[in-house]
């Protein structure tokens, strides 16, 4: 069974490589390119060649830049890690830094520390490094050189909370910096059975939450999943504010990760194996206190959903970006057998997510070096969600993707309107293509559908908040047959229908 493997075996496999050699980095001034910038059917392409480990990305509005850190020995010689920049919202990547020696890097984690600071995490062996890639501090974590696993995320005070995990007596320890990591005081000891702990910042406070394998065993997926929530008391400090089980040990879960924001938060996890895998939810309304009845979000037949992941957005009234993988379980071949879907969670029904939407035109790739797809949060003019994730056909590359750019969705200009306002498709009569024109006078949750003559819904343009704004969306009808179509905008109390006539 592909999917479910023993994800502790993999981790110890990969870790016990050792290392002759420590690393150092290089930054490129200016960045070089790797010839990976072609446009590739929707997706674009950030490296040619197959990562090594889990890549991730963070948005740097200094420059409006994204940068993505890619563990790949194929990309430069003598090179384990490539960081690639994009100054144009994804269409293209340079590379900006890399690590050298050439190694086996199987886990980065990228964070925005506020004050411009964007820090890149990774595993090098059992050494865990933080590299600040503007200023380019380089350190390596000395307290332990025998992590399995950790994660890191930041606060308002800027900043950073690193949780490991030990091989040697699967500890579980918490550390704060209030200096872009070149210290890290004295841990706050969390467990001695955990495992694979993940760990996030509310965007809106100064809740943390914890969740991790309550025990590890041999099959340490069927453990039940522990909830600690902390509070910031200080710069670099977190106080235990207590814990719960909301996961029962039982049912496998491959994977799991919280998010808070708002006073919600949100605990999405996998359950069963190969041909059975569903996405989960619970969900809290008192900031991870307590959590209601599960919820399915995957399950569709046949097809396995699982390699999730989540985080906040800020825009409008704020809620959850989610992207997950929809496997056909057979051998992918095209977008339409294996799928990346993003969806998301509105602060106001937190209960509830919209309808997904497929991101990638590339299939997204399963490989025992969890190539968990990541969201990068992207907040340049317009606002938007970007999604990052390893795909076919091979040779794999890591591609790119965002849901403006799915859903062709433009901010025409900056200038906000005054009013709603939704103008006749041009050109009417099409074939098969035709652009429309709307505007957004305030930040809202937008739905724009296309429906056909007796009003059944035929494709959703647009359903996601938007902030203000003149937009266009290009709609193409090649799948439809001719005839006449109606389209309608919502938003809020406003609501407004229009015709398109499709002649082929």
């Amino acid at each position: 069974m592909k999917k479910i493997f023993l994800l502790l075996f993999i981790i110890l496999a990969l870790s016990s490589v050792t290392f002759s050699q420590s690393p150092s980095v290089e930054i490129y001034n200016p960045p070089i390119s790797i010839n990976n910038t072609d446009w590739s059917n929707g997706d674009f392409i950030i490296s040619p060649t197959e990562p090594f480990g889990r890549p991730s990305g963070v948005f740097r509005p200094n420059g409006n830049n994204i940068y993505v850190a890619v563990p790949d020995t194929n990309i430069q010689t003598n090179r384990c890690l490539v960081v690639f920049r994009s100054s144009n919202n994804g269409a293209n990547w340079l590379a900006f830094a890399s690590v050298n020696p050439a190694a086996i890097v199987t886990k980065t984690k990228m964070v925005n520390a506020g004050n411009d600071s964007i820090y890149c995490f990774f595993l090098f062996g059992t050494y865990l490094y933080s590299w600040n890639i503007i200023s380019n501090n380089f350190h390596q974590f000395t307290a332990y050189t025998n992590i399995r696993d950790f994660d890191v995320t930041t606060s308002s005070t800027h900043s950073l909370y690193l949780v490991i995990d030990l091989n040697s007596n699967n500890d579980i320890r918490l550390y704060g910096s209030t200096d872009g990591g070149t210290t890290w005081p004295s841990a706050t000891y969390v467990s001695s059975v955990g495992a694979f702990p993940r760990i996030c910042m509310s965007g809106t406070g100064d809740t943390c939450l914890m969740d991790y394998y309550a025990t590890i065993t041999a099959d340490t997926g069927s453990s039940a999943i522990r909830n600690f929530r902390w509070r910031e008391s200080a710069p670099g400090t977190l106080t235990s504010l207590g814990f719960t089980d909301p996961i029962a040990a039982g049912t496998y879960k491959d994977q799991f990760q919280p998010v808070i924001y708002g006073g919600k938060a949100w605990l999405f996890y996998t359950t069963g194996t190969t041909g059975n895998i569903n996405l989960n939810c619970l969900q809290s309304n008192d900031n991870g206190t307590s959590f209601g009845s599960p919820f399915t979000v995957g399950a569709l037949p046949s097809r396995d959903e699982y390699w999730f992941d989540a985080k906040y957005y800020t825009l409008g009234t704020g809620g959850i970006d989610l992207i997950y993988y929809s496997d056909s379980l057979g051998t992918p071949t095209t977008n339409v057998t294996d799928r990346l879907y993003y969806t998301f969670f509105n602060l106001t029904t937190p209960a509830s997510y919209n309808t997904p939407v497929q991101i990638s035109e590339h299939w997204p790739f399963w490989s025992s070096r969890l190539y968990i797809p990541s969201i990068i949060e992207n907040y340049n003019t317009a606002g938007d969600m970007g999604a990052i994730w390893v795909g076919g056909p091979s040779p794999f590359k890591l591609y790119f993707d965002s849901y403006n750019i799915t859903t062709r969705t433009t901010n025409n200009n900056t200038e906000v309107p005054i009013k709603y306002n939704l103008s006749q498709n041009y050109p009417n009569p099409f074939n098969p293509v035709t652009k429309i024109d709307y505007s957004i006078p305030k930040n809202s949750l937008v739905t724009l559908k296309i429906y056909d003559l007796i009003g059944k819904e035929v494709e959703t343009l647009v359903n996601k908040e938007m902030s203000p704004g003149n937009y266009s969306i290009d709609f193409n009808a090649s799948k439809l047959s001719s005839g006449v179509y109606f389209y309608k905008l919502t938003s809020g109390n406003f609501t407004q229908t229009r015709k398109m006539i499709l002649v082929k």
